[in-house]
């Protein structure tokens, strides 16, 4: 069993143009065309029963659009489906309070295309409050290909967050930092935040994945995968490489999503 815990798709209209311009922006390709009905193929065809599909409100102008979508596939069986708020939004407090009332149970941040340091104060008053509802938020770590430094979500700067808020649900993709890897083992895996598995395939050798792994220690990484920019056979091959035990792969590929999303 597997549930990809790093997942990205777009509504219809916007899908092809939307994964033309990141695939052209970050010099990648891409595995999916970006629709919800061609991820929900990708997804069943390579064994993924259950996904989270991020959502990112790269301004406050599209924040409700984007929460809009997340909301309406509340009611797909395999799709847990994450909302987004931006710092700068008057209505982020408010947004969060009707995704929570929609059943929505994260929150996606992307600080780069967000355009704001992770432990800028402003985010705090929304970082508290997601911790106060039960959200899990969802950071993307380390750079993003698409960016020049300075980057916006280095460990240390994460390690902040998750020190200001211990009693918070908080996942940080890309092994913690993606090209930072040693630097989140250093700052964030003595805290509570869990890590994910998205793009690690592409991005860092299957011994540096190992050693990020063991560092966080099983109970505190998820499968993910980062489609439509890496697929779950891809990932699953690279984790399978690492000779885990069957208990310790059950853990990340499923127990521990379940256990967080509460399920």
């Amino acid at each position: 069993m597997l549930i990809d815990f790093h997942a990205h798709a777009f509504p219809d209209k916007l899908a092809a143009g939307a994964v033309s311009s990141l695939a052209q922006r970050a010099h990648i390709p891409a595995f999916s065309n970006g629709t919800v009905s061609d991820t929900q193929r990708i997804m069943r065809e390579q064994g993924v029963g259950r996904y989270v599909l991020l959502n990112i409100a790269v301004s406050p102008r599209t924040e409700k659009n984007v929460n809009d979508f997340a909301v309406s596939l509340s009611g797909k069986k395999e799709i847990v489906p994450f909302g987004s708020v931006h710092p700068d939004s008057p209505n982020a407090l408010a947004e969060l309070e009707r995704l929570k009332r929609a059943g929505i149970k994260g929150i996606k941040f992307h600080n780069e295309y967000q355009n704001f340091f992770v432990d800028d104060e402003k985010a705090f008053p929304i970082y508290e409050r997601c911790a106060k509802l039960g959200f899990i938020m969802l950071f993307h770590g380390g750079a993003d290909l698409g960016f020049q430094p300075p980057v916006k979500t280095p460990p240390s700067r994460m390690r902040r967050v998750c020190r200001a808020f211990p009693e918070a649900k908080i996942v940080v993709a890309h092994l913690g930092g993606q090209r930072m890897e040693e630097e989140a083992v250093d700052c964030l895996a003595d805290t509570t935040a869990y890590i994910d598995t998205s793009y690690a395939a592409r991005a860092a050798s299957a011994e540096t994945g190992r050693r990020v792994i063991e560092a966080f220690g099983f109970d505190r990484v998820l499968f993910g995968t980062d489609l439509p920019w890496d697929t779950p056979e891809h990932t699953l091959a690279y984790l399978e490489s690492m000779g885990f035990s069957d208990e310790q792969k059950a853990k990340i590929y499923y127990r521990n999503a379940q256990r967080l999303l509460g399920e």
